[in-house]
């Protein structure tokens, strides 16, 4: 039953991810506008300047144009109709990236240019070059392909607790609710607002207190260590000066649970064992500089644990299958902070 669940979960993030990547693969075009003139007539060409070419001493720029997509006809068609809509007798290609290893998509940036002012109307702040293009346009910032991140932060674990327990060992669970996360995970986007990548987290529990058992006193102790690791789907989301980004994640893995324990005596003993994990996660990315950012997460991880491998340190081992509503709970939300390279 375990496996045909996870099949099912499968077949749904796959469709996901489907419907994720068709969305990501249409044209994008982005366009600040000027100055605007009445829009050309059925008889008026619209001149290509390949960015090679010099544009015109005395020309004025209407609009600005960034583009990304497949074909690079298409894009450059588009590019061309926006001009003739704006007025632009011209339009001068700033640069063009070609697909590589950093974006499977064209990139390019241009200008609609118009020999005149005649009848134009500014609908700027009057500027006839906007910031961005005196200083040449960054196209790899302006579609960031592949992002590298690292952080580290605090998790609470909130699983159930044992039922049965005495008021010492409920103390001892409660202890080790609170935890230490830290991670890595790399993604590579194959659109602006699309990306899949791989994840990977460790969250560390542990207390030790005093206690009492056959008349001998000692401690009580566990070291916990919880991860996830596996495939992440991303939507990304761009503010309007492209510094920052709002990120929503999800992953579907495996979440794995480790435990070293002793109770007072003799012998100790470490619990292990692996399930499907799904992790959720929210955050946000506030750039430093052109490649570098800060950013914050919440994440949010579950997963119950039903066979595991218990060995103890006088040589035994014992195998332990539990039923669905015994499983080791490893759900757990999570906040960190950390630093993030766009490439």
């Amino acid at each position: 039953m375990l496996m045909i669940n996870t099949m099912k979960k499968g077949i749904v993030y796959s469709l996901f991810l489907g419907v994720l990547v068709l969305a990501g693969c249409s044209p994008k075009v982005t366009t600040t506008l000027i100055k605007a003139k009445a829009p050309l007539g059925p008889g008026e060409e619209v001149t290509v300047l390949q960015p090679e070419q010099s544009q015109p001493e005395d020309a004025v720029v209407l609009e600005t144009i960034r583009m990304q997509g497949k074909d690079y006809d298409e894009l450059i068609g588009m590019a061309t109709d926006e001009a003739r809509t704006t007025g632009g007798e011209a339009l001068k290609l700033m640069e063009h990236l070609n697909p590589d290893i950093t974006s499977p998509r064209h990139r390019v940036s241009a200008l609609v240019l118009s020999a005149d002012e005649s009848d134009s109307t500014i609908t700027s702040s009057g500027r006839v070059v906007p910031e961005f293009i005196e200083s040449e346009l960054d196209l790899r910032k302006e579609s960031w392909s592949v992002r590298i991140a690292l952080q580290g932060g605090a998790s609470y674990r909130i699983g159930k607790e044992p039922q049965g327990v005495d008021a010492v060992m409920s103390s001892h669970i409660k202890n080790r609710r609170l935890g230490v996360n830290y991670g890595a995970d790399v993604t590579v986007f194959i659109s602006e607002n699309i990306g899949v990548g791989i994840k990977a987290q460790n969250v560390y529990y542990g207390d030790k207190m005093p206690a009492s058992m056959d008349g001998k006193n000692g401690f009580l102790e566990n070291y916990e260590n919880i991860w996830f690791a596996g495939p992440i789907f991303t939507f990304r989301m761009p503010s309007k000066n492209r510094n920052n980004a709002f990120l929503a994640r999800a992953g579907y893995g495996l979440a794995g649970y480790s435990d070293w324990g002793k109770a007072v005596v003799e012998p100790s003993y470490t619990i292990s064992g692996i399930t499907p994990g799904l992790l959720l996660e929210v955050g946000y990315d506030f750039g430093i500089t052109k490649n570098l950012s800060v950013g914050a997460a919440l994440t949010f991880v579950t997963g119950g644990l039903r066979y595991a491998t218990a060995k103890y340190s006088n040589g035994k081992t014992v195998y332990m299958s539990m039923e669905k509503e015994d499983a080791e709970s490893l759900r757990s939300i999570g906040l960190s902070i950390g630093l993030r390279y766009n490439l």
